[in-house]
């Protein structure tokens, strides 16, 4: 009897154990980004205040955004903010990228609007507003005579014990939604630049060469999609 009580406790300490890290992982992940958005939500003390005169070509979104070297022989604006969602990229296009009058505009934003759903939040009320928000900052840019590059969102890149969990799948059939629904976005100002292809493996994950974390890629996933990028700038700018 006192045999099985100690191996009752002990699965149940263990369980509690790998729940605990389990919390705990998400914690750590997702407790800065909270915090961030929470003291500055539309990211007021991005980039100084002092955008530069003019810029040809602005890459415009997240911390995906943000990490993209531009591609070799192209100056490109970085107005990437990591922790951007698409509802503070729609408010943030008139200060960050209208000023600087560019020919040019490459979105890439989304994949933290669909990182919540992880967190029980409504998934087409999410994506609705997502896709809403997208449409909404391709008008600007159609107002100020700029063309844009929209990015799709590239899946996360979750290890073994993280592609177990059913909300990573969640996500991740989330991403592949909205996804058609930027494909389709395709208009003769509007180009697709479809970096979820680019680099993802025959699940739909980001290939693990190309990981760097939960949410973002490598310099060897950079270099994958400059390679792509580089050509298709180097067609526009003919134009």
């Amino acid at each position: 009897m006192a045999r099985r009580f100690w191996i009752t406790g002990l699965a149940l300490a263990g369980a509690i154990g790998v729940g605990g890290l389990w919390a705990r992982q998400r914690a750590c992940r997702y407790e800065p980004l909270c915090h961030l958005v929470r003291l500055n939500l539309l990211g007021f003390t991005a980039f100084g205040g002092k955008p530069a005169p003019t810029a040809q070509i602005v890459l415009f979104g997240d911390s995906r955004a943000a990490a993209w070297p531009a591609p070799a022989g192209f100056a490109i604006a970085n107005r990437g903010l990591p922790g951007l969602t698409s509802t503070q990229a729609r408010f943030r296009y008139r200060w960050d990228v209208s000023p600087l009058k560019p020919t040019l505009v490459i979105v890439q934003v989304g994949v933290n609007d669909l990182t919540a759903l992880g967190f029980g939040h409504a998934e087409e009320r999410i994506m609705q507003t997502m896709v809403t928000n997208l449409g909404a900052i391709v008008n600007e840019a159609r107002n100020d005579g700029s063309r844009v590059i929209l990015a799709t969102i590239f899946g996360r890149s979750p290890n073994d014990y993280e592609r177990r969990d059913p909300e990573t799948a969640q996500i991740q059939a989330a991403i592949e939604q909205v996804n058609r629904t930027i494909r389709a976005m395709a208009a003769p100002d509007v180009l697709i630049f479809d970096s979820a292809a680019m680099l993802a493996d025959e699940s739909g994950y980001v290939a693990e060469r190309y990981q760097d974390d939960l949410l973002h890629i490598n310099a060897a996933g950079y270099r994958i999609l400059n390679e792509a990028l580089g050509n298709l700038l180097a067609e526009q700018l003919r134009r």
